[in-house]
């Protein structure tokens, strides 16, 4: 079973990798869109958990800069996410499209399904990142959080995508062990039933 798996995982890494590169050669065409869908969706939310609003989001492009509101007409600035911010989404694609054992549907379903999930995780990183920066300029103790956020937000796609294709992935395996043993029981049966072969003898 060690060939079949190893052209497996081979083929996996191979469809992978050029998906990969793909995706990271328009990445920078995609980005100003993507970027600003996720500002679209945590500017409403920020005026609900700030109280007084004063997040002041500005996309430029590909580039995303936070101000804070310090005074009337006044901002000042906090941080700046460039292009690669949420440029995870690409190997959560790379790795959902090279996933072995999926038919075109469902490919396709779970690939839209996980991006919508990553993208959901991304606007609650960028509300998460704001306020920790904006806690620590404040002179506050952000502890444990600021490492926490990060450590979830580097993991999410690939907690995403060992979600939505373990079940893919159990079943090719145990698909590849069954042709394992099918071919071992028909090898021992064939060993089984071969004649052996007697020594010639001559006669009186």
């Amino acid at each position: 079973m060690r060939k079949p798996i190893g052209k497996l995982i081979g083929r996996f890494a191979l469809i992978f990798s050029v998906v990969l590169i793909c995706l990271a050669s328009v990445w920078p065409q995609v980005a100003p869109a993507y970027t600003s869908s996720v500002v679209a969706a945590a500017r409403p939310l920020f005026r609900v958990i700030e109280s007084p609003d004063r997040t002041v989001l500005d996309v430029q492009r590909d580039t995303l800069s936070v101000y804070r509101i310090v005074g009337e007409g006044r901002i000042s600035p906090v941080i700046d996410f460039d292009r690669y911010t949420f440029v995870l989404a690409i190997p959560l694609v790379a790795l959902l499209l090279a996933t072995p054992g999926l038919g075109i549907r469902r490919r396709i379903t779970r690939t839209l399904a996980g991006i919508a999930l990553l993208w959901v995780v991304q606007v609650a990183y960028l509300l998460s990142a704001v306020g920790i920066v904006q806690a620590m300029v404040s002179g506050r103790d952000a502890g444990g959080w600021e490492i926490a956020v990060r450590v979830l937000w580097e993991a999410a796609p690939l907690l995403i995508w060992i979600g939505l294709t373990a079940s893919a992935w159990r079943h090719v395996f145990k698909k590849l062990r069954s042709e394992g043993s099918e071919k071992t029981d028909t090898e021992e049966t064939i060993g089984c039933e071969a004649p052996s072969p007697e020594p010639m003898g001559a006669d009186g």
